[in-house]
């Protein structure tokens, strides 16, 4: 599908009219498709008419050799033309669903890139992954087939009933009243059947997520023995899944005989009329039995009409939940450079700021953070440390104050303003799978070799990089999970040295490491930091006793401002009590004997 952004009036809009939209530039081929296998379903009458008429003619007496030869030649062209509709409508539609699919695929995407992290996150991993994968397969699948089947099916019951008009307009009108009065029927059994179908997908989604959860946490999951049989949590996403498939199946069986019963109610309908017909003389007995044969032939595809709506069904659900995703409001950025920087210091100035409305996280919080200066932020857990970092980084925007860069307000910079004055460093870090060369350049994919191989000595993996097997081209798995985790610390540090941002947001990157992985990968930061704005949440005290200066956050507050000293000064302040308590953890000493 196509990358365009949706409108005010949302992307959905039906499931034929949303189909239309995304298609864009590839329309166009989808009708030819439609309209080439509409006509291969129209030829397919034709035998049938030939074969109506050579019988009549057998039984009238006028079948001649020349006649019967040139039925022959009919049938088999028809049936050659019919082929080649097929092939034409078949190639079209496969080869344009998917080039529109992948088009989607990635619109949906950048889409997503393009929305508050806050929003992404809680989605999930499984819901968003569910609609760009299982949903968009759903449209793929439906509209290659089910919708050429659907256009099939219904092609020449309609040509069939405008041929019967020739012959006798009353049956006609019959037959199309009948087809009508199904109609209603169709539409509530969609109406019920489509909800059903957004349940199956949220369960879907929901249980993938757990599988992907399960994935990642495998080690954790077999060290506490919460594998196989004992797995309660995951076994009740996918108990859930198939309650909702049971319950989905148990109510699409009656409705899909409903719709098809109620489409051949005009069956009996259709034999009382010529049944009448004949016995008042307006049609003799033979002019029966063909209208009867063509009538049945009439109905016959529109079994397959019933089936296809089912799968119509199917992709409305999905393309709903498609457009759940499509229309999630973008964090807004100017489209061009309003402003610039004047310098890397940022500025908050009284921000609050709550992930869930009204519930405040940060209660109307200032600070400066002067330009090529290093700022901690330290404090309990949850006191809104990391939450204050990601506002700084605008992976959300506060809900009121302003957040601004060199004197800039946040909402005022380009995306590519933002990309090129501020990094982040995270504690977690997350690397892709690839080359150890290509993690380092993540950031600045037109790096030179010599940049690269620079930026890695500075943080102290050089060294361990040149003794892998292939050196900066080894390939790491998913996660890099290949690596150790101080190992993967430093290669984040040199991938945030590499982008050279004035600003560098640092989630603790020592707190998880071992003594001696902790002094290297306190070196690579120092570097990291040098000339820089640095803001940095800090885990362990002594790691920012050198801060310009040091903020301390208690219940999304800042209650103390100052350097190392200055706040040790303060004995009754809450930057002592931490002190105190990390001197007094430095001397904790396992003992099993107490």
């Amino acid at each position: 599908m196509t990358t365009v952004t949706a409108p005010e009036a949302g992307f959905y809009r039906g499931p034929l009219g949303t189909l239309w939209y995304a298609f864009g530039e590839r329309r166009r081929p989808l009708v030819l498709a439609v309209v080439a296998r509409a006509a291969a379903s129209v030829v397919m009458g034709i035998p049938v008419a030939v074969a109506a008429w050579c019988v009549d003619a057998v039984r009238t007496g006028s079948m001649t050799s020349h006649a019967a030869l040139m039925a022959s030649a009919v049938v088999a062209g028809s049936v050659a033309v019919q082929y080649v509709l097929w092939f034409v409508a078949n190639r079209l539609a496969w080869v344009n669903t998917f080039h529109a699919v992948g088009e989607g695929r990635i619109g949906a995407l950048r889409h997503v890139q393009h929305l508050p992290v806050g929003t992404v996150t809680a989605r999930g991993t499984g819901d968003l992954g569910a609609v760009l994968t299982a949903d968009y397969e759903q449209v793929a699948v439906y509209t290659h087939h089910g919708l050429m089947n659907l256009v099939g099916g219904a092609a020449l019951p309609v040509a069939g009933t405008v041929a019967l008009g020739f012959v006798d307009p009353l049956l006609a009108l019959v037959v199309t009243a009948s087809v009508l009065a199904a109609v209603p029927v169709f539409r509530w059994v969609n109406h019920t059947f489509v909800q059903q179908s957004l349940d199956r997908a949220d369960a879907l989604a929901e249980a993938g997520g757990r599988i992907v959860e399960y994935v990642q946490g495998i080690a954790t999951a077999r060290s506490y023995d919460q594998v196989g049989p004992r797995l309660d949590w995951y076994r009740q996403a996918v108990a859930r899944m198939r309650e909702v498939n049971d319950r989905l199946a148990v109510r699409i069986t009656p409705l899909a005989y409903v719709s098809i019963g109620t489409v051949f109610l005009g069956v009996p309908l259709i034999l009382a009329v010529t049944g009448y017909a004949w016995l008042g003389g307006h049609l003799d007995g033979w002019s029966v039995v063909v209208f009867l044969v063509v009538v049945l032939r009439i109905y016959a595809p529109l079994v397959s009409v019933a089936v296809e709506a089912e799968g119509l069904r199917l992709t409305d659900a999905a393309l709903r939940r498609i457009a759940h995703v499509r229309d999630l409001p973008v964090q807004a950025h100017p489209a061009s450079v309003v402003a610039r920087p004047a310098d890397g210091e940022l500025h908050l100035d009284r921000v609050t700021f709550g992930y869930d409305q009204g519930t405040p996280v940060l209660h109307e919080v200032s600070l400066v953070a002067p330009a090529g200066t290093v700022t901690a932020i330290v404090g309990p857990s949850g006191a809104g440390k990391s939450t204050l970092l990601s506002l700084a980084a605008r992976f959300h925007d506060p809900d009121s104050g302003t957040v601004r860069l060199g004197g800039v307000p946040l909402p005022d910079l380009t995306r590519d303003q933002l990309f090129d004055a501020v990094t982040v460093v995270f504690q977690d870090v997350y690397l892709f799978a690839g080359t150890i060369r290509d993690n380092i350049a993540f950031g600045a994919p037109d790096a030179k070799a010599a940049d690269v191989e620079a930026v890695a000595r500075v943080a102290h993996c050089h060294a361990f990089i040149t003794a892998l097997p292939d050196g900066y081209d080894t390939r790491i798995g998913e996660g890099g999970m290949t690596l150790s985790g101080g190992e993967r610390q430093r290669l984040s540090i040199a991938r945030a040295l590499l982008k050279n941002t004035p600003v560098i947001l640092l989630d603790e990157p020592t707190s998880a490491l071992d003594p001696i992985t902790e002094r290297v990968v306190q070196s690579a930061v120092t570097a990291l930091a040098r000339g820089r704005t640095v803001l940095v949440v800090a885990h362990r005290l002594s790691t920012i006793a050198a801060a310009d200066q040091i903020l301390v956050m208690r219940e999304g507050r800042i209650v103390q401002c100052g350097r190392h000293a200055e706040l040790l000064a303060e004995p009754d302040g809450l930057y002592f009590r931490l002190w105190a308590e990390r001197e007094r953890a430095a001397r904790w000493r396992l003992d099993p004997r107490s």
